[in-house]
């Protein structure tokens, strides 16, 4: 079987983590190739964590401005070269629709919803939505959706179903250094991670905004945020808190080793799939403090392993904080024990497997 997997850059991010994931797994098993839409930079992350074993193909060789019309037909040449059994999409619908469109009855393709059915579609797979719909109901097209949430939001967009496979990823290496001690400002300062692109839907300006109140209470805390600087409007609502106790610290590569040395896992998100952050916190026993919303509502149950928030607002988000901050380190070491137990299921070698048998069977 040959396998190819799309996605549009590998550079830092969770989509981009689990194409690299699952494809270094699939290629255990199969045949598979990575194809990026954009031209690879040797800085992005995760491209350069590829196995040797797989193969690797960009559509936009030369780098420079991506021509849409040029590119969807590019990649409908690629695909139909290269012959494939199984193409695996993830995400930029547009972008494939003309080679599932002509190719369909030859090729197996595959989609991962990675999001909020609706909030995963940019604004050109908005306009395509009439025919995303058709291919995902004739089968032209086999939609994956990655928790029951995501399910029920794509049941309700699309009017049919969907395979359910669970997000995975490798189980990290972890240093085992105290990474995060230069974020302490005493020796009891709990130090909470922030790890996710600059953006308006991961609400950081709320993070820091709660930060700065549990610190002016009293509170020995800081938080330092990791990632990428998506958009400039967000970063400029941030800056105004950093601090010595709130930290900008830009993209990092090792953010299982900081979550294992940090006391919890903030996530403030407006809406979600199924967050890799989260499963690298449960992997490395790091105590995820989120709001409820997505794929992470079917995965941490509050009080057992990580907390929950009532909702999005402020207010909520800053009573979970204070209720952690008031939970014993005695619980706090069970929760941690725990969040370690509940990431065995998702295991990348579990969800791979998953993925090879629904090639297979469909």
């Amino acid at each position: 079987m040959r396998v190819l997997q799309m996605h549009r850059s590998l550079g830092a991010g969770g989509i981009e983590a689990f194409v690299c994931g699952l494809a270094n797994e699939l290629v255990k098993h199969v045949d598979v190739t990575v194809c990026t839409i954009t031209k690879p930079n040797p800085s992005d992350l995760f491209y350069s964590r590829l196995s040797d074993s797989v193969a690797k193909e960009s559509i936009n060789k030369v780098g420079g401005n991506i021509n849409p019309i040029k590119t969807i037909i590019n990649i409908y040449r690629f695909i139909r070269k290269g012959n494939y059994d199984v193409v695996h999409l993830h995400g930029f619908f547009y972008f494939y629709s003309l080679a599932i469109i002509i190719l369909h009855k030859r090729t197996k393709f595959f989609y991962s919803i990675h999001s909020d059915a609706l909030k995963e579609n940019n604004p050109w797979d908005l306009r395509l939505l009439a025919l995303k719909r058709f291919c995902f109901r004739k089968k032209w097209v086999r939609p994956v959706t990655i928790s029951k949430t995501s399910k029920d939001s794509f049941t309700q967009l699309y009017h049919c179903e969907s395979e359910l496979i669970n997000n995975g990823i490798p189980k990290p290496s972890i240093t085992g250094k105290p990474v995060m001690d230069k974020y302490r400002i005493t020796p009891d300062t709990k130090v909470f991670i922030h790890a996710g692109r600059i953006c308006p839907e991961k609400n950081q300006a709320m993070l820091c905004k709660i930060f700065d109140r549990l610190i002016k209470k009293g509170f020995d805390v800081s938080l330092v945020i990791a990632g990428p600087m998506h958009v400039r409007s967000v970063m400029d609502a941030i800056e105004p808190y950093l601090s010595e106790r709130v930290f900008y610290i830009g993209e990092q590569s090792d953010i299982p080793s900081m979550m294992n040395d940090s006391y919890g896992m903030c996530l403030t998100s407006f809406y979600e799939g199924l967050p890799i952050v989260l499963l690298e916190a449960l992997s490395t026993g790091c105590v995820p403090i989120c709001t409820p919303v997505g794929g992470i509502i079917d995965v941490v149950q509050d009080g057992y392993n990580g907390f929950l928030s009532s909702s999005v607002s402020e207010a909520d988000y800053y009573d979970t904080m204070k209720r952690v901050l008031q939970t014993p380190d005695s619980s706090i070491k069970e929760i941690r024990q725990r969040c370690e137990e509940s990431f065995k299921q998702y295991d990348i070698a579990i969800t791979a497997e998953r993925y090879l048998d629904y090639y297979k069977q469909s």
